[in-house]
């Protein structure tokens, strides 16, 4: 998305959208998030114990029941803008609630109330979409995905024991949650370690759904679907990340410049790249051609750097980053001439 694009804000790109991908049925639509004031002054408050009607989530319920009744495999996205800022509520009776819960003495306490009400808005609407699956016919063979593209805004929610956050390339920023709900298929309160990426939720729909990806076809992601059954079932692959750009891009020089745990603050990213294979996660940070590696099987929180502790597998792991990032010919942070 861009917010240039006809010129509207956040508009698809009219050759890239969902409906030139495949998708027979697209509709661009904020719903009651604040974006969608952007044109106008912003609505009402709600009264006690009331959510927004969101005008999207009603869209989505209204096509899971016209499919469901299709008795055949059908395919709903839904992408919703909470919890993305600015987070402004409406439900100002649940900001209220969360004034009583959060530490009068917590960091960004008013961002993180606020916030608080905005996750259990989102957690509503998503409720409703889960709702009316549940009325359907094919309920229990109706595989649910939930998931977040990137980890959490520091200055609102906090990440730890995950260093680092939304823009960089540490565990904060990457390790997101991913939630499968399927009853004919997956047990209740199943757990696994093993890491997945958004990609693969290709050819994982795919297969669950009885097609099949033609073979001529460049789809990066892999089937994922036996993890359901089997939890310790694991990939052996290389998982990367690139972030080749400076945040914020407008305040660079007002960022801290460390990236920590739970810092409460934006923090100056700089341009890297980072690869994981099993246990081991190795980042390269461009400007000084530097690298950090970390097991992240004792060290969730990316303290102990072992790259010279493990210098060959260090080599060999950024030999192969480099050489992933050629073959996908990903845009690279170039010195400045």
């Amino acid at each position: 998305m861009n917010r240039h694009y006809q010129g509207r804000y956040l508009a698809w790109h009219p050759k890239y959208g969902p409906l030139t991908q495949g998708f027979q049925i697209a509709t661009e639509d904020f719903g009651d998030h604040p974006y969608a004031w952007r044109k106008g002054p912003k609505p009402p408050d709600l009264e006690h114990a009331e959510f927004p009607n969101d005008s999207m989530i009603r869209l989505v319920r209204q096509s899971i029941r016209t499919l469901a009744k299709q008795h055949a495999p059908y395919f709903v996205m839904a992408s919703s803008f909470y919890v993305h800022t600015p987070v402004e509520n409406r439900v100002h009776w649940l900001v209220k609630e969360y004034e009583g819960l959060v530490p009068a003495n917590a960091t960004n306490r008013t961002n993180r109330i606020e916030y608080a009400a905005f996750v259990e808005t989102l957690d509503h609407h998503v409720g409703s979409i889960v709702g009316e699956v549940r009325v359907s016919a094919e309920a229990d063979n109706t595989l649910i995905f939930f998931m977040s593209d990137n980890g959490g805004h520091p200055e609102f929610s906090s990440n730890a024991p995950l260093r680092g956050s939304k823009w960089n390339l540490y565990e904060g920023g990457v390790r997101v949650p991913m939630i499968a709900v399927w009853p004919a298929r997956i047990d209740a309160g199943q757990r696994t370690d093993t890491p997945v990426l958004g990609y693969d939720l290709l050819p994982t729909f795919e297969a669950v759904s009885g097609g099949t990806v033609r073979s001529d076809a460049q789809i990066d992601g892999r089937d994922i679907s036996q993890v359901f059954s089997h939890p310790a079932w694991n990939l052996k692959r290389n998982l990367v990340w690139h972030f080749p750009y400076y945040h914020p891009e407008r305040t660079f020089s007002q960022a801290i410049d460390t990236i920590g745990v739970d810092d409460s603050r934006i923090s100056k990213t700089r341009p890297q790249s980072s690869i994981r294979r099993g246990k081991y996660k190795l980042l390269h940070f461009a400007e000084q051609d530097r690298v950090e590696l970390y097991n992240l099987s004792n060290d969730i929180s990316e303290q102990t750097d072992l790259s010279k502790h493990k210098a060959a597998l260090t080599q060999e792991m950024l030999e192969t980053l480099n050489r992933e990032l050629d073959s996908m010919n990903a845009r690279r942070a170039t010195p400045r001439r």
